[in-house]
Order: structure tokens, then C-alpha cells, then sequence
């Protein structure tokens, strides 16, 4: 398994475990660790997560014991939810349909697809699911890397502050704005533009899908349902799907 799998792996494991509140409980001996809802060991397991994984994400400060089992550090769960501040509070002006303004304080870092990916259906079903959310983050994180996106504060693609010279540093951001627009290109073209465009507005500017609609004029609920679309194109694309690798770069997708 190569390293973009184990990454794929270990980001997919976190996110089951904070989406389903979920504890790993330890076992006596090596091999396949059972994980619980709140560590409840009384009813069925959720899933099974490797011992070997568990060790090296509580080295790495990923995971933490807890009374109940192992499950997400405070720092984990926060940058799951909320990015790389877990709040930050803004006063906006809001409108309504009658026109009338009204002030609100509201979380920024808080974005739609993080809102998407907890909720459910009518069926009980998760709107979004983890293929699809893992392809939305990568689409993200292409267009900040790249300077389009204006989701949060922060800017991957700038030098980073570690407390020495690196006389490199410039280079380094610009290569790495170079690697994410050839990046966000390839992942465009598999998309189309009218794709393209829903998912600039969502993943890059964190467009509600209540506006995108009543500026594309779609119906109510078509937003959901073409985002899901243009999500399942880019999990094919980016390969987010675990067991399926990234498709050949001369191959197209319809």
C-alpha cells in the first residue's frame, strides 16, 4: 500500500470516528480492534481498525486514550470540524427576502460541506458520503493551493514559519501553486465547466446551495443533487474510492 493510500486510510478512519462518535477498544493482543458508538462495547461494533494504525496514530498525538477506548484528540477533533482554528467569530449583515438587514455573528470556519457531511436523508443516509467528501476536501485544497479558493485564512501554498532561514522558502510556494493549478486543471476538465462552476462556488467560496439555486435558477433541492453528482465524478477522478486507483491520465471520463 503506497503512501497516498495510507493517508486516504487514516484521514477516512478519523472521520468515521467523529461522525459516528466512536471509541476503539483495546485488546489484550495484536490485530483488528473493534470501535464502538461512545465506547459502548455492549452493543455491535461499528468497524475494525488495525492495532498497528492505533499505535502509531497515539504516537503521533492523533488519537488519545480515553476511560472508554481510544478515540480523536481535542486537536484532531477540532481541525475536523472547524479547520485550523475551531472558531472564528464574525459579525455579517444578512439579508432577507423582504430586503430588511439584520446583523448576525456566525463561525466562518464552519463550511457547507462540513454541514453536508453530518447530516442525513429522509432514509437515514448520509447525504454526502466519504468518498465524496474525501474527493471535496482534495478539490479544496487544490483551489487554495493554487490561490482561487477563499475558504478560511489560511494559505497552504505560502512559506512556511518554522524558525529558520530556508532560502528556498519563495520556490517552494511557487511550485507548489504550479503542482495544484495543473492539479485543479485536470480535476476541471473531468468535471466540465457548468461542474466546474457548483463546485468553485461550494468547495472555493463556500456558497450556500440555497443561493446557488435561486441564482441559477434550479429548483429547491437541486443544488444537493447535482453537488452529489459533480462529487461522484471527482471520486473517480481523484480515486478517493478505497480498492480503486486513479484512473489513467488518458482516460475520459463522460
Amino acid at each position: 500500500m503506497n503512501a497516498q493510500s495510507d493517508r486516504l486510510r487514516t484521514e477516512q478512519l478519523l472521520r468515521s470516528l467523529l461522525r459516528s462518535d466512536a471509541l476503539i477498544q483495546r485488546q489484550s493482543i495484536p490485530g483488528d480492534w473493534p470501535a464502538f458508538i461512545r465506547g459502548d462495547h455492549r452493543k455491535r461494533p461499528l468497524f475494525w481498525v488495525n492495532s498497528a494504525d492505533v499505535d502509531a496514530l497515539l504516537s503521533d498525538k492523533v488519537l488519545a486514550n480515553t476511560p472508554k477506548g481510544v478515540g480523536l484528540s481535542g486537536t484532531t477533533r477540532r481541525r475536523l470540524l472547524h479547520g485550523a482554528s475551531d472558531r472564528e467569530i464574525e459579525t455579517r449583515t444578512e439579508f432577507v427576502p423582504s430586503g430588511v438587514e439584520r446583523p448576525v455573528r456566525r463561525n466562518v470556519r464552519g463550511t457547507v460541506l462540513q454541514r453536508l457531511s453530518h447530516r442525513r436523508g429522509q432514509d437515514r443516509e448520509r447525504l454526502l458520503n466519504e468518498a465524496q467528501v474525501t474527493a471535496a476536501h482534495r478539490y479544496t485544497q487544490d483551489l487554495l493551493k493554487s490561490g482561487e479558493g477563499h475558504v478560511g485564512t489560511t494559505d497552504p501554498s505560502a512559506p512556511k514559519v518554522d524558525g529558520t532561514r530556508r532560502h528556498d522558502a519563495a520556490e517552494r510556494a511557487a511550485l507548489t501553486r504550479i503542482d495544484a493549478n495543473r492539479s485543479l486543471q485536470s480535476a476541471r476538465d473531468a468535471l466540465g465547466p457548468d461542474l466546474s462552476r457548483l463546485l468553485n462556488a461550494v468547495c472555493g467560496a463556500n456558497e450556500r446551495l440555497e443561493a446557488i439555486e435561486r441564482a441559477e435558477n434550479w429548483s429547491r433541492g437541486t443544488g444537493l443533487a447535482i453537488l452529489r453528482m459533480a462529487l461522484d465524478r471527482l471520486t473517480l477522478h481523484y480515486g478517493t474510492v478505497p480498492g480503486q486507483s486513479h484512473p489513467r491520465s488518458d482516460r475520459v471520463i463522460g
